[in-house]
């Protein structure tokens, strides 16, 4: 089997909607797939507040608050009947959080910088 690499990409890059290519941030097109990219506030596939998706995590992270917020619905579903997986969820995620390593069901990460 072979290892599987975790995807990165450059600050001013995304990653595409359809395929997930590494694509630049205002590409309107991927140019693997042809799909055109979802705008959100002027600029494609921005990230969420870093923030709100903190507070959410501290408050409310045993329901999965945060990951309902990042657009990861089967996920926060597993956390709010499991109480955040027993609450070792919830700390590994706020953990991810801090360190600016979450990302939302995109693959775009949400930093303090957006």
């Amino acid at each position: 089997m072979s290892e599987m690499k975790p995807r990165e990409k450059a600050f001013d890059e995304a990653f595409c909607s359809s395929c997930g290519e590494t694509i630049k941030k205002e590409a309107e097109i991927c140019p693997k797939c042809g799909v055109r990219q979802r705008r959100v506030g002027g600029s494609s596939m921005e990230s969420q507040n870093w923030l709100t998706c903190l507070l959410l995590c501290v408050f409310l992270g045993y329901f999965g608050a945060h990951r309902f917020y990042a657009g990861k619905i089967g996920t926060g579903v597993l956390m709010l009947l499991t109480g955040g997986g027993c609450g070792i969820w919830w700390l590994i995620d706020l953990i991810m959080i801090l360190t600016e390593k979450f990302a939302d069901s995109a693959g775009n990460v949400i930093s303090r910088n957006g």
